[in-house]
């Protein structure tokens, strides 16, 4: 019979029950992606373990495709026809997206007659939306994808160097940032930062113990991405669709202004000197803009977090099946899991990205009421704190989604389920140590703002060598710099997003099921178990989720 594509792969209970204590690692190095086992790491020396029995192998391979999954104890709680979880959020989203476009429509045809029109030449270009300003940002996003594919080479080539270098990266980088604020007489900033960057340099000697292990970690999940270059492909299509539906966003908020004029109402007043003034108002705008900005950040993290649990769905897939007799359930890894993803688990990812964009609309109103220049202090006061708190909000639900997402990919859980296993697997499995001691993520953030800083360079030149007439009092140098940089840190980080997505995935699965991490990858699972023994000890035996 064919091949269930629903199917998510089972935890532990699809192989061999954990024994007395876990296999000791191998006596001979083993091999691993084109690396050793003795080229750097050498587990300390223990007394040998009590005898024990004898460990086997994962049984032969079973008839996944009737349902009953044989013998194993898992099969009847994974093995079965998927179903579509929180279909309500993906309702909703669908509707607010097709709200999104009605409105965009309508945006767009209220920008300039003249916007888009080819002149033939790049120099003279009245408008900034036109031709050679979608050229330039064209370029944006190829520099983008170039820088990040060739960092993705560089990690995957020379692992731990770049551990070193990007720690070293970030203290020049305070260090550098206080010299230059001290220099502009800007004391208070300058000695803060300063600070903060020798602080972190004597954080290394704590920290450089955690080499070893961030080194394994990132060499193992660039193995899988050239096991799987799919993931790869997959991240650059997401970029390109990322920054199509940022651009579309872009000129329809621009048209908003033109459009909404027409519902702007304006009353006359006199003051107490006899002097008339008048006051205008326009609630339609405000709500458009307000709506549009959650549109705008809804639709952003569904994007993304489609990404990210396609790809977990194939690192987990490696994860359980590499290896083991009965071999992959599907010969396309990467296109099953998006399958998943856009299908059975999108509700579920709809679910979780509402909540993260309606905590960061909040904080767009807040920063807007910020930026008023209100005088009145207590105003102000309120602002900062409320800005502050849902900052603090955001950061703790964006990082249990992250691992969230991982449990949905894996065993296609509605979106709470998995909250609440991903506050057991990080709280009661000791996972916050792992991630913790994990450095990948100081790699990537030093690799995204290199592609930032480069891609913000090329913008200047572009501007600078064709010299647009829309600028050439050079107020638009300034903020297309600012938007070239923020706008290629966000694609590096998608574009890398196999990388941490990856990272993510292994931690999870290797607290699920630490028999498959010993089974194919024993140099990883024998440091985890010497040096976080709490987090093998394996989790979720939950029933009917």
């Amino acid at each position: 019979m064919s091949y269930n594509p629903g199917y998510y792969p089972p935890q532990g209970g699809a192989y061999p029950p954990p024994q007395n204590g876990y296999p000791p690692p191998p006596e001979q190095p083993q091999s691993y992606g084109g690396y050793h086992a003795n080229d750097y790491y050498q587990p300390q020396q223990q007394p040998p373990p009590p005898p024990q029995e004898t460990y086997y192998p994962p049984p032969p391979a079973q008839d996944f495709s009737s349902g009953n999954g044989g013998d194993f104890k898992g099969a009847k709680q994974y093995n079965r026809q998927p179903k579509f979880r929180d279909l309500w959020a993906a309702v909703l989203f669908l509707a607010q997206f097709a709200l999104f476009v009605v409105m965009a429509a309508l945006f767009i045809k209220s920008l300039p007659s003249s916007a888009f029109k080819h002149s033939g030449n790049l120099r003279y270009t009245k408008d900034f939306y036109s031709w050679p300003t979608m050229i330039m940002w064209l370029c944006v996003l190829l520099v983008s994808i170039v820088f990040s594919l060739i960092y993705l080479g560089l990690m995957q080539m020379f692992a731990g160097q770049m551990l070193v270098i990007s720690f070293w990266f970030a203290v020049v980088s305070m260090i550098g940032t206080g010299v230059y604020y001290l220099a502009a007489k800007i004391w208070f900033a300058g000695g803060i930062m300063l600070i903060f960057g020798v602080l972190y340099a004597l954080m290394w000697f704590s920290w450089r113990h955690r080499i070893p292990f961030s080194k394994l970690v990132l060499e193992v999940v660039c193995h899988i991405t050239r096991r799987f270059p799919s993931t790869i492909t997959t991240s650059v299509a997401f970029l390109v669709l990322q920054a199509a539906y940022s651009a579309f966003w872009s000129l329809a908020f621009a048209g908003s202004f033109k459009h909404m004029e027409q519902y702007q109402s304006c009353t006359t007043h006199t003051d107490r000197n006899g002097r008339q003034y008048q006051s205008c108002s326009n609630v339609k705008q405000i709500l458009a803009w307000v709506f549009m900005v959650f549109s705008f950040y809804w639709t952003s993290s569904v994007i993304l977090n489609v990404l990210h649990t396609t790809i977990s769905g194939t690192f987990a897939t490696f994860y359980f099946f590499e290896g083991s007799p009965q071999g992959y359930p599907t010969k396309h890894v990467t296109l099953s899991s998006l399958k998943r993803a856009m299908t059975n688990s999108f509700g579920s990812i709809c679910f979780g990205s509402l909540v993260v964009a309606i905590i960061q609309t909040l904080r767009a109103i807040v920063r807007a009421i910020r930026s008023q220049g209100d005088d009145n202090l207590a105003t102000q006061l309120l602002a900062c704190c409320a800005d502050c708190i849902l900052g603090c909000i955001e950061a703790i639900v964006e990082f249990f989604n992250k691992y969230a997402y991982v449990e949905i990919a894996v065993y296609g859980k509605p979106f709470m389920q998995a909250a609440k296993d991903t506050w057991v697997l990080i709280k009661d499995r000791g996972v916050d140590a792992l991630i913790n001691d994990c450095l990948i993520g100081n790699v990537l953030q030093m690799g995204a703002f290199l592609c930032a800083a480069v891609v913000a360079l090329v913008a200047w030149l572009y501007i600078t060598i064709t010299k647009p007439e829309y600028n050439t009092t050079g107020s638009y140098t300034a903020p297309i710099i600012i938007a070239a940089f923020i706008l290629a840190m966000s694609m590096f980080m998608v574009l890398l997003k196999c990388i941490d997505s990856g990272a993510a995935t292994t931690f999870v699965c290797l607290a699920e099921d630490p028999d498959a991490m010993a089974r194919n990858n024993p140099r990883l699972f024998a440091m985890v178990r010497e040096t976080y023994p709490q987090v093998v000890r394996g989790v979720h035996a939950m029933d009917g989720f």
